[in-house]
C-alpha cells in the first residue's frame, strides 16, 4: 500500500527503502484490520472489536491514539494523512489501495 510492504510472516513494516520501522503487537493488528478493509470506513467500535476482540475493555478514544500512533509510524502529516483518513462523525478509512504480493523464497 503505498510506498510501504507489510511482512506478515515476519510481522515487519518496511518503507521504500527497505528500512524496517518498528510496530506495537496493537498497531500491527490495526493495520492489519485497515489493509483487510481498504477504502472502507470503519468505526471506533469495528476497530475495538477487529482489533481486540469482543470483549475488549478499552475506551473508544484508545483507537484514536493508536489510530494515532500508527500515523507517526507512517510518517504521516498529523493536519493532512495520506494513508489513514479521519471522517467525521463516522471513523477511521485506509484511503489507498491495497495489493497483495506473494513471498517467493
Amino acid at each position: 500500500f503505498g510506498d510501504w510492504l507489510l511482512d506478515t510472516a515476519a510481522r515487519h513494516l518496511l518503507d521504500d527503502s527497505g528500512a524496517i520501522v518498528a510496530l506495537s503487537g496493537a498497531e500491527y493488528r490495526l493495520l492489519r484490520v485497515f489493509l483487510d478493509h481498504p477504502q472502507r470506513v470503519l468505526n471506533r467500535d469495528q476497530l475495538l472489536n477487529l482489533t481486540q476482540g469482543r470483549d475488549a475493555e478499552l475506551f473508544e478514544r484508545s483507537i484514536d491514539l493508536l489510530v494515532s500512533r500508527l500515523r507517526q509510524r507512517l510518517r504521516e502529516d498529523a493536519r493532512e494523512p495520506a494513508y489513514i483518513k479521519t471522517v467525521r462523525s463516522e471513523g477511521y478509512v485506509l484511503s489507498v489501495p491495497v495489493s497483495i504480493r506473494e513471498r517467493h523464497e
